[in-house]
């Protein structure tokens, strides 16, 4: 496995192995267990018709409660129980909707409901249409056709890397440009108007007709439900707020780490080892404390207050295991987890699985790609724990020299075997800062 110079640089899941509630780690760091011979074979069959279908289903079960405690906590008398209920509701709104659109996305594979007809009907009732999402035809033709092409991911031919590109992303953009569209850009006027504009074509002129009368009476039977009943402004605040808000700032946080964007060309592109070098396994979690009660504690408010939250808004569901699904589209998202940790060690043709551990790791390993011309952000090699000892400023600023007292000015983060070439990058001039042979020119 190779690794980029931010978060631990070995599989922190390994050191969960023996701890209890197997299923709630996987969840929380997005990677799973070794299966064995039987369970892998099993693992890599479809989801079925009926256990889709109970998936789907369960979601909207799950909106719907929160759309009921979110209105009777906004009808409380105390205040901070109605934003915190509200915010509960949009909450759960956003991670069930994520967690619809995963599955809709592994249908179009046929990696869920292997009826197509049938998973064709279901997606668009319960999925594209209320979500004013592409329909089935359209998704094929620009993700599954296109997107996934060996030739295309990360070109100039990626829809999803052009959708980047016209939102402001870009190389040789400056760092604050980067920060700012990447926390802000979706709560922009112009983006949100382009949302709405999408939501309009989807609904109405891409689809054929059959596909658009199902949408009108999807959206229109709960609209007039909730007109009918006076309830009206609770359903614009509690559902539609957060579809149209928040919903697309959680996709886009997840869609600007999810590949290697604007990657330059080079003899590997259109191979397997080109394609997969693209993208990696975006992971959540920390090495155990080796303290006492203190540094349980501690370690415990991190995962609370930074993984939790992630998994629940930026990575729900099999999107920490992305990389694994464009080694093999047809992996049920359901097993993917396992199914990566259990295959990220056998040679491929796609070369060595990469992955980062942390979101604000993945992050800052796009602002180096993007604001500091790092072509090959996946160079370092796993180490041991004790090796990861670093300071606050080399997590954050790995190729920075920092002056310490017992060794002077020293730089950061190139200690680190190099994978790839078979050779170690050249050691960086220790009074000045280093300059790096891959980017093919100086560090803007």
């Amino acid at each position: 496995m190779v690794y980029s110079a931010y978060g631990p640089r070995f599989n922190v899941r390994q050191d969960y192995d023996r701890l209890l509630g197997q299923r709630f780690w996987t969840w929380l760091t997005g990677k799973g267990r070794v299966l064995n011979a039987s369970e892998r074979a099993h693992a890599m069959r479809p989801l079925s018709n009926a256990r889709t279908l109970a998936h789907l289903f369960g979601s909207w079960v799950a909106i719907g409660l929160a759309l009921w405690i979110g209105d009777r906590a906004a009808s409380s008398t105390s205040a901070m129980l109605a934003v915190l209920g509200v915010a509960a509701c949009w909450l759960v709104v956003v991670n069930r909707g994520r967690s619809l659109q995963a599955c809709f996305h592994y249908m179009t594979h046929g990696a869920a409901m292997p009826h197509r007809g049938l998973a064709q009907l279901v997606a668009t009732v319960l999925f594209t249409a209320p979500f004013l999402y592409q329909s089935w035809r359209a998704y094929n033709a620009s993700h599954v056709k296109t997107h996934h092409h060996l030739r295309v991911l990360c070109s100039d031919d990626d829809p999803d890397q052009c959708f980047i590109a016209a939102n402001g992303l870009r190389p040789g953009m400056p760092e604050w440009a980067f920060w700012l569209r990447v926390w802000l850009r979706p709560f922009a006027p112009s983006f949100i108007r382009g949302q709405l504009r999408e939501g309009f074509l989807h609904t109405l002129i891409e689809p054929d007709w059959p596909e658009r009368l199902w949408r009108l009476l999807v959206l229109a039977v709960p609209l007039g439900l909730a007109l009918a009943h006076g309830w009206l402004d609770r359903f614009l605040l509690l559902f539609w707020l957060p579809v149209l808000l928040l919903l697309p700032h959680s996709l886009w946080l997840q869609l600007i780490t999810e590949h290697l964007w604007f990657a330059p060309r080079d003899a590997q592109t259109g191979t397997a080892s080109g394609y997969g070098r693209l993208t990696w396994g975006r992971f959540q979690g920390r090495p155990l404390p080796r303290g006492g009660l203190l540094a349980w504690a501690r370690w415990w408010g991190a995962a609370l207050a930074f993984d939790v939250p992630v998994r629940l808004y930026v990575y729900p569901q099999d999107l920490p295991n992305h990389d694994f699904h464009h080694r093999f589209p047809l992996a049920p998202y359901h097993a993917i987890a396992d199914l990566r940790r259990t295959c990220e060690r056998e040679a491929s043709r796609f070369g060595p699985v990469r992955e980062v551990w942390g979101f604000l790791a993945g992050l800052r390993m796009l602002r180096d790609h993007l604001c500091h011309a790092d072509a090959a952000p996946f160079r370092f090699s796993a180490v041991t724990p004790p090796l990861l000892r670093r300071t606050h400023h080399e997590r954050r600023h790995p190729y920075r020299p920092t002056r310490s007292r017992d060794q002077g000015l020293r730089p950061t983060g190139w200690q680190d075997t190099v994978l790839g070439a078979g050779h170690r990058l050249p050691a960086p001039s220790l009074r000045s800062r280093p300059q790096r042979a891959d980017t093919g020119g100086r560090r803007r």
